[in-house]
């Protein structure tokens, strides 16, 4: 009676994992093509998708280009490019210039080969939008200095460090001297890294006795979640947004 019990119970355990399994992994015929979508996305939240070809006794798996089509949706064809071959190589496939692919691979490589492929291409596309976003912030710093700059001129100094309540020395995009007090700008993009790190280097800094003004400066504001911004706003003395005008950054400071 408990060896069928657990016979039962073993059953019912295959026939999950086989049902996970299959919500997991989907798999169909193209064209003649095996095709396999696995349970990794791109940035974009497009799941990664794999063709496998038969020739002749062995196999050729590719993305079909899907990774280059992910970049062109991001507008960064061109840093796709460039950043693919060297990724292709450290995952030890190939790429041709449009797809990722691993080349007539044996029966007992098929299924590395898939995660092969799969990996560089996801993160081929990954490494794009993060060059993307390191672009992106650089030509945000830059407004943020320049509006800093026309707002107090020799007051300013740019790309500072300074010390927090802990004694860890803290990057700040700018720094300016008033009569009686500092004041610390910060640009804080919609990532969660540059959020938490906003976070974290603006309590510290607030704890310090005779504390700098803290002032959090949003590059996009309307991409950003609101309890983060309120968890910013009460890290930081005063949010502002990038667009900002002259004037008003003075008065924020």
């Amino acid at each position: 009676m408990v060896a069928n019990t657990r016979l039962t119970r073993t059953d019912s355990l295959e026939q999950l994992l086989g049902e996970v399994t299959n919500e997991l992994v989907m798999t169909g015929i193209d064209s003649g093509d095996g095709v396999i979508a696995l349970p990794q996305q791109y940035p974009g939240g497009a799941p990664v998708v794999v063709r496998i070809r038969r020739d002749a006794g062995v196999f050729i798996v590719s993305d079909h280009g899907a990774g280059y089509t992910e970049a062109e949706h991001l507008g960064a064809p061109q840093t796709f490019t460039r950043l693919a071959p060297r990724i292709a190589t450290d995952h030890g496939v190939r790429y041709d210039g449009n797809m990722m692919f691993a080349m007539e691979v044996p029966r007992d490589w098929l299924a590395n080969a898939i995660i092969f492929v799969a990996s560089a291409s996801r993160r081929a596309v990954e490494a794009t939008a993060e060059a993307l976003a390191e672009e992106r912030n650089s030509r945000d710093k830059l407004v943020l200095k320049d509006l800093v700059r026309a707002a107090f001129r020799d007051k300013a100094a740019f790309d500072v460090e300074y010390r927090g309540r802990s004694t860890k020395q803290w990057k700040f995009t700018a720094m300016v001297r008033q009569s009686d007090h500092w004041s610390l700008f910060d640009l804080v993009s919609p990532h969660h890294v540059s959020i938490n790190s906003a976070i974290v280097k603006f309590q510290d800094i607030v704890r310090l006795d005779d504390a700098p003004r803290g002032i959090a400066v949003l590059s996009n504001r309307e991409k950003m979640d609101a309890a983060d911004i309120s968890l910013v706003g009460e890290a930081a003395s005063r949010v502002i947004p990038l667009s900002i005008e002259v004037d008003d950054i003075r008065e924020a400071a």
